[in-house]
C-alpha cells in the first residue's frame, strides 16, 4: 500500500486533521483516512472511490448487505430540473445549464449527474413502442442530449415511473421496463429517476382501476416487484445505470438495496416544514442506510432566484450541511443559471462534502434532541414484503373525503362542492357543509377509513409539518474513516437558540473528555481548530441556525486555546441578505492568501530540512579525524591502565598493546 499511500497523501490545504495527528493507536480505519482525506492531484471523487474499496477490505461496516455494482459505494451527488424548472426542461436549458456547472467548477466537487425530471418524453412512444424526447422540447433527440452532457465530463440522468404514466400524465414504463432500460442505455444514460405516481396497486385513486386508492401489504408487494423489474433490465442493459427509487415512503427502507442504489423514504421536500419532517423520518431509518444503498430524504433546495421551489439562505446552507452529515445523496435542485455567490459557496464547500464522501459510508444519528417525538416506525421485512405500523396512527391521520383527504372534514370540499365530501364525512345540502358522519348515517354509505399504513399518498405527518411541532434543536453526529467524527447542530425554531452540549452527551468513540474541534463555516479561515473540554456551545439563529464542526480526540491536559474564536456558527442573521450581493462567507482572496502562506510555511520547512541534510553531509569527513583521535587518546589511556593491572612488568604492556592495535584495526580497517 505505501506507494498509493505515497501518491495520495492528505496536505493540510485539503485535509488538516490527518489520521497520523490523531495521538492514539492508529486503527485500519485511521491508516485509510490518512491515505486518502485529501490532497494530491487526484480529484476528489476519484480519491473517494478508491478510499471506499479500501475501507471495505480493512474497516468491513457491518451495515446490511447491499449489491456492490461499482455503483453507489458513496452517496450520488449532482443536479436534477425538477425544483428548478418542474415541468419545462428544454434542450437548450439544459446544455446551458451543462455550461454554467462545469464552469463554476461543481464536477471537480464531485456533482456528476445532471438529471431530466418529468416531462421530458412526447405524449405518446414512437412507431416501435419506444419512448421518445418530445421534438419541441427536445429537437434533436435524448440521445444528442447526453452526447453533449458527457463531452463535458457529466453523467446523464432521466426520468420514468413504476406506474403507466408519469406523475404528470406522460408514458411511464409499467410492462415497457426491458424495452426502456434498453433505450436508455442506447441512449446513454448513467442514472433513472423511477416514480411512483398512478400505481394502479399502490397508488391514488384511479376510476379506471378498480382497487386503486389504496396500498395494503398486496400492493406494497406488486410495487417493490415493479421496481425490482426496471432494476433487474438495467442491470441486462449492458450499461452501469444508478437505480434511484422514488416512492415516497419509509418501508422501503429495509428492502431498498433489492432493487435499487437510493430511495426515496417520505413526500417531497418543498418548503422549510418540509425539511424538518424529512429529517426526523431520516432519523428513523439509520440502520439500512449506507455504503452501497442510501436512503433518500429529496433534493437540495437552494436559495437562488429563478428556482421554482426555494428556502431563505440560511434554510438552504442548513439543509445541506444536515444533508451532508446524514450522508445522504446531494442532488442539486437550485437555479444554476441564477446561483447567487451564497448558494455557490454552501454547496461547494469541499470540508463539508468530505464529510458525505467518507468512504466509511456511516449513516448519522441524534445524539442530543428536545424536539416532539416522531412516531417511532415498525417496520421490518418479511420475505420481501415490508411489514409497516405507525402506533397510535390516528392521532396523526386525517380524516378521509373520499380519493383524497384532509386534516378535517370542512376543509374536504376545497370548493367542488358535495362530490369531495364522502367518507368519514357527510354534505349538509342546507347549509352546503361538509361535516364529521355519525355512525347509522342513511344519507349515504360510510367509506371504511384507510388505516394510515395503508395510504397511497407521499408519507407524512401533518402535524409535523407545522410550525409549533418545530421549535427545537437537534444535534446529530456521524464518525469518520479517519476516526474523527463529524457533528452538525441546527435550530428548527423560530427563535435563536445558545446550545450547549456536554461531551459526555455526544457518545464520542474515545474516553478523552476533550477534543479539538474545527467549524467547518467559520469566515475567513480554513484552518481554524481549538481545544474544548467539557463542552460545545453554539449561538443558533432563528428558523435554519446551524454549525458542522469536525471533532478529534485531544488529551484531557488540553483546555482552550489562548485566543481561539468561539465555537460558534451561522451566528449573523441573513434577514436582510441580497442574492445579488457578493456575500460569501469565506471570501475565496482570504482563501488563497491563507493557502498560500501555508504552502510558503511548508516550502521553508522542507528547506530548513534539506539545508540539515546537507550540512550533515559536508561536516562527516571534518569530523571523522578529531573523532578518531579522540577514540586512539582513550585507547592509549586504556593500555596504560592494563599495564599497571598487569603487575607494571614491561612483560604486558606489549601484550595489551598488540590487543588495543587489534581492536583499533577492527574499528579502522583503513
Amino acid at each position: 500500500l505505501m506507494p498509493l499511500a505515497q501518491g495520495l497523501s492528505a496536505s493540510a490545504d485539503d485535509f488538516l486533521f490527518q489520521g497520523s495527528m490523531v495521538r492514539r493507536p492508529r486503527p485500519a480505519r485511521a491508516l485509510v483516512g490518512a491515505m486518502v482525506s485529501g490532497g494530491g492531484e487526484l480529484p476528489l471523487m476519484a480519491r473517494a472511490t478508491v478510499a471506499t474499496a479500501f475501507a471495505a477490505a480493512l474497516v468491513g461496516w457491518q451495515g446490511v448487505a447491499a449489491l456492490d455494482n461499482g455503483l453507489g459505494r458513496l452517496p450520488p451527488m449532482g443536479y436534477n430540473t425538477w425544483n428548478d424548472l418542474e415541468c419545462k426542461p428544454t434542450d437548450k436549458q439544459l446544455r446551458k445549464i451543462v455550461a454554467k456547472l462545469k464552469q463554476s467548477g461543481f464536477l471537480e466537487l464531485g456533482y456528476q449527474y445532471v438529471n431530466i425530471d418529468d416531462c421530458w418524453m412526447s405524449n405518446e412512444r414512437d412507431a416501435t413502442n419506444r419512448l421518445k424526447g418530445e421534438p419541441k422540447l427536445f429537437p434533436n433527440g435524448i440521445a444528442d442530449l447526453a452526447k453533449f452532457i458527457h463531452s463535458n465530463g457529466f453523467k446523464f440522468g432521466i426520468y420514468t415511473d413504476r406506474a403507466p404514466t408519469t406523475c404528470m400524465g406522460l408514458p411511464a414504463s409499467m410492462g415497457h421496463e426491458e424495452l426502456d432500460a434498453k433505450t436508455f442505455a442506447e441512449w446513454g444514460v448513467d442514472f433513472v429517476k423511477n416514480d411512483g405516481c398512478w400505481d394502479p396497486d399502490c397508488g391514488v385513486y384511479q376510476p379506471t382501476w378498480p382497487g386503486s386508492g389504496t396500498c395494503p401489504a398486496m400492493g406494497r408487494r406488486k410495487a417493490i416487484k415493479k421496481y425490482i423489474k426496471m432494476w433487474q433490465a438495467l442491470n441486462k442493459s449492458g450499461r452501469e445505470i444508478v437505480h434511484a427509487v422514488c416512492g415516497w415512503q419509509p418501508w422501503y427502507a429495509p428492502v431498498g438495496r433489492r432493487m435499487g442504489h437510493m430511495w426515496r423514504i417520505g413526500a417531497d421536500v418543498r418548503d422549510w416544514e418540509g425539511v424538518y419532517e424529512t429529517a426526523r423520518v431520516m432519523e428513523l431509518l439509520g440502520q439500512w442506510h449506507g455504503p452501497n444503498g442510501w436512503n433518500d430524504p429529496d433534493m437540495l433546495l437552494g436559495s437562488s432566484q429563478g428556482a421554482k421551489l426555494t428556502l431563505t439562505p440560511l434554510q438552504a446552507r442548513a439543509q445541506f450541511s444536515l444533508w451532508a452529515v446524514m450522508a445522504a445523496p446531494l442532488i442539486l435542485g437550485v437555479s444554476i443559471l441564477h446561483i447567487s455567490s451564497f448558494d455557490l459557496e454552501t454547496y461547494s464547500n469541499k470540508d463539508v462534502i468530505r464529510v458525505n464522501q467518507d468512504p466509511l459510508g456511516r449513516p448519522a444519528r441524534v445524539v442530543v434532541s428536545n424536539c416532539p417525538a416522531y412516531p417511532k416506525l415498525n417496520i421490518s421485512a418479511l420475505d420481501g414484503v415490508p411489514q409497516f405500523v405507525v402506533p397510535n396512527a390516528a392521532l396523526y391521520q386525517d380524516v378521509v373525503c373520499g380519493s383524497h383527504s384532509a386534516p378535517s372534514c370542512p376543509e374536504c370540499p376545497q370548493g367542488h362542492g358535495e362530490g369531495w365530501c364522502h367518507g368519514d364525512c357527510r354534505w349538509v345540502p342546507l347549509t352546503k357543509k361538509c361535516i364529521p358522519g355519525e355512525p347509522g348515517d342513511r344519507n349515504e354509505p360510510k367509506e371504511a377509513k384507510l388505516p394510515l399504513e395503508d395510504s397511497p399518498e407521499p408519507w407524512s405527518l401533518k402535524p409535523f409539518r407545522t410550525p409549533r411541532m418545530r421549535q427545537c434543536q437537534q444535534v446529530w453526529t456521524k464518525e469518520l474513516v479517519s476516526g474523527e467524527v463529524a457533528l452538525a447542530a441546527i435550530n428548527w425554531g423560530s427563535q435563536p437558540s445558545t446550545l450547549r452540549v456536554a461531551l459526555s452527551e455526544l457518545d464520542l468513540p474515545w474516553s478523552s473528555s476533550s477534543v479539538t474541534v474545527r467549524d467547518l463555516w467559520y469566515k475567513g479561515s480554513v484552518t481554524n481548530q481549538w481545544a474544548v473540554a467539557g463542552a460545545l456551545e453554539m449561538n443558533l439563529d432563528a428558523d435554519g441556525g446551524h454549525a458542522v464542526l469536525r471533532l478529534r480526540e485531544a488529551p484531557d491536559t488540553l483546555g482552550r486555546v489562548a485566543g481561539a474564536a468561539p465555537v460558534s456558527a451561522a451566528a449573523k442573521s441573513w434577514a436582510s441578505f441580497d442574492p445579488g450581493a457578493p456575500a460569501e462567507m469565506s471570501p475565496p482572496e482570504e482563501r488563497l492568501r491563507s493557502i498560500e502562506r501555508r504552502q510558503r510555511f511548508r516550502q521553508r520547512l522542507a528547506d530548513a530540512m534539506r539545508q540539515e541534510e546537507d550540512i550533515a553531509a559536508s561536516f562527516a569527513p571534518d569530523l571523522l579525524l578529531p573523532l578518531a583521535a579522540a577514540v586512539l587518546a582513550s585507547l592509549a589511556a586504556l593500555a596504560v591502565l592494563l599495564a599497571r593491572l598487569c603487575g607494571g612488568s614491561r612483560a604486558g604492556l606489549p601484550g595489551a598493546t598488540a590487543a588495543i592495535g587489534a581492536a583499533a584495526r577492527a574499528a579502522w580497517p583503513s
